[in-house]
């Protein structure tokens, strides 16, 4: 398991991407980081947020240029009940 990752995924299609970053994810440990290099011409950053909500892992975007978008999903550790 890893810390942190990087995965370029610019120039997929969509479900390509998706299955990539899905499995890239469960790779990654609780309080790990994906960080995923999306398209700016295909602009599935909107997408990746949802997914990652929906999966209850928190995102940040960063532009570096106009050629992509650098895409941070978190894994937070799971909350303990009190």
């Amino acid at each position: 398991m890893t810390f942190f990752k990087t995965l370029d995924i610019r120039g997929l299609s969509f479900f390509n991407a998706m299955d990539l970053a899905s499995k890239a994810c469960r790779d990654i440990d609780r309080n790990g980081i994906l960080e995923i290099i999306l398209d700016k011409k295909k602009n599935f950053t909107d997408d990746f947020k949802r997914w990652a909500s929906s999966k209850g892992y928190k995102t940040s975007d960063i532009d570096e240029d106009y050629r992509m978008t650098r895409l941070f999903i978190k894994k937070d550790a799971p909350k303990t009940r009190k």
